[in-house]
């Protein structure tokens, strides 16, 4: 089965910590890789997904209502589904987002004819004459479905901005009470449930910096405690603070200071996860989505790279606090978000073209990640549809998947497996930005282990030339076989479209193996995947 994947999906099975080193002749790079010293493990969470109530991510992207002609399973769009099925998509955050903060769950139970209609925090951002009114047709037993459908584990952002905390308890209740438990778990059952849906990981509101309740960090950690003091722990949960804005100039560390401080003198009160979003932020930025130069190119996949500083600034406040690291890491969104002005239609506010550039910077921030599995329980790509840096854009019958897609299937193998160590020797490359140059790495990328399986994933940010990669062996293994694919395009700007929908898509590319290496030869603009077997 994982074999079957691989052919399909470029999947293999990582590496580790990457170093730059001494420079070895200009493009050509000597990758040195310690199999037999594994690290952390990759949770496969870190390959999770977002989907909120906004533009055409749940209405269209994913419902389309059970009389529709798209082909669906009960409602749900079955192709986003399948595609969903395929990746192993390992969880689903929803209802938001700043939604969550506004989003009160009994408006979606019942009989969906029943339902009210209710304001969107959206409806501000709607152009003239569209509306973001929320018809609540998809609610908490539609959104349990498709988890079950996908086979991925639900994340629920509960409301605290405009919420109590007997309403999130109620929620609670309502999701894992054991039939017959409680009032709750008949309301549930009656509903269609019988079984409690075991949501383990619930999000104790959103962005309560700012749309999900305006706050200061202190005020934060007292509304923390008075929601998850009395928490009903049928399932054994795993719950996320609000965490920091850390693509804020200054990674707003201030934030994770002061809500830690005051969780201080506390006993009951546990903080399972941090929520940090991280966007690479173009909003204010001349650069666009699908038509954009060299510069810009670079521009974005530098900003990805902050990534990393950003998880470690934060991880070390947190340690000042919990110098056991109990409290583990959740980037419950990151992507890449540009200005508005290209959308996929007017009222599916926040959708973009999604290109061949995006989908290096996926593999770009997946590679940080991985290297930082040890921080790190989850991560949510914002958003898995018709959104900001979407995996799949659908417009009624039309479907397409975007260049990120094929890098979430490239990326599978690592799910799971143990972060190899790994160090990169190479001359740096200086590329054009807009305030000048700046210096590259010459190949990004990260490594895992599973049993005898390696993966390596690699990046070549380059748009002149392509990389030789020899791949070394610290240690006694020694490569068997390996296989490998790759992503790229002659056009930096190419992506998929409801008319083209393979233009982006996954190539085989060659793997040399000698006595003393493996040789990869990386195109320009491309990100590969190999898998070695070893001895």
């Amino acid at each position: 089965m994982r074999r079957r994947a691989f052919l399909k999906a470029a999947a293999c099975a990582g590496t580790g910590a990457l170093t730059a080193l001494r420079p070895v002749p200009a493009a050509d790079v000597e990758i040195e890789i310690t199999p037999e010293k594994p690290g952390a493990v990759i949770n496969p969470h870190i390959y999770g997904h977002f989907i909120e109530h906004l533009g055409g991510v749940i209405y269209d992207g994913i419902w389309v209502g059970r009389n529709s002609k798209t082909p669906n399973v009960g409602g749900i769009r079955k192709q986003f589904v399948d595609d969903m099925k395929r990746l192993g998509a390992p969880n689903l955050r929803w209802p938001g987002g700043c939604f969550a903060d506004g989003y009160h769950w009994r408006d979606g139970i019942g009989p969906a004819s029943k339902r009210p209609r209710t304001y969107s925090y959206w409806e501000s951002y709607m152009p003239a004459g569209k509306h973001a009114t929320e018809t609540n047709q998809f609610g908490v037993h539609e959104f349990m479905r498709l988890c079950r459908l996908v086979g991925a584990e639900p994340y629920i952002a509960a409301n605290v901005g405009s919420g109590s905390p007997r309403e999130f308890h109620d929620w609670v209740s309502y999701c894992n009470a054991p039939a017959g438990a409680e009032s709750l778990a008949g309301e549930r059952a009656a509903n269609g449930d019988k079984e409690p849906f075991g949501v383990k990981y619930w999000g104790v509101g959103n962005e309560s910096w700012g749309c999900g309740g305006d706050m200061k960090p202190g005020e934060y950690a007292t509304q923390y405690r008075r929601f998850v003091t009395q928490f009903p722990a049928y399932v054994a949960p795993f719950l996320v603070a609000t965490g920091p804005r850390g693509h804020s100039r200054d990674m707003d560390l201030a934030w994770t200071e002061g809500f830690f401080a005051g969780m201080q003198g506390g006993h009951r009160s546990p903080v399972h996860g941090f929520s940090l979003h991280f966007y690479s932020d173009f909003r204010n930025n001349k650069t666009r989505v699908a038509d954009f130069k060299a510069a810009d190119w670079y521009a974005v996949l530098l900003e990805g790279l902050r990534t990393e500083a950003v998880i470690e600034a934060h991880w070390k406040i947190m340690g000042k606090y919990d110098p056991q690291h109990r409290t583990k890491l959740v980037i419950d969104e990151w992507g890449v978000w540009y200005q508005p002005g290209e959308e996929i239609r007017p009222d599916y506010i926040l959708s973009q073209p999604v290109t061949l550039r995006d989908a290096l910077h996926t593999a770009i921030t997946f590679d940080i990640f991985n290297r930082h599995a040890d921080k790190i329980e989850m991560a949510n790509v914002a958003q898995t549809v018709n959104c900001i840096h979407s995996l799949f854009l659908a417009l009624e019958d039309k479907y397409t998947r975007t260049p990120p897609y094929y890098v979430f299937e490239m990326y599978r193998p690592h799910m799971g497996a143990r972060l190899a160590p790994m160090q990169v020797r190479g001359a740096e490359l200086t590329v054009p930005t807009q305030e000048g140059t700046a210096k590259l790495t010459p190949l990004m990328g990260s490594a895992s282990i599973r049993e005898k399986r390696l993966t390596v994933t690699l990046t070549n940010p380059s748009l002149d030339a392509p990389v030789t990669a020899r791949l070394k062996f610290a240690g006694a293994a020694r490569a068997n076989a390996g296989r490998g694919v790759a992503l790229t395009h002659s056009d930096m700007r190419a992506r998929n479209t409801f008319n083209n929908t393979d233009e982006v898509r996954l190539a085989p590319l060659p793997v040399n193996i000698s006595n003393e290496s493996v040789v990869v030869v990386i195109p320009k603009q491309a990100v590969a995947a190999i898998e070695i077997q070893l001895a």
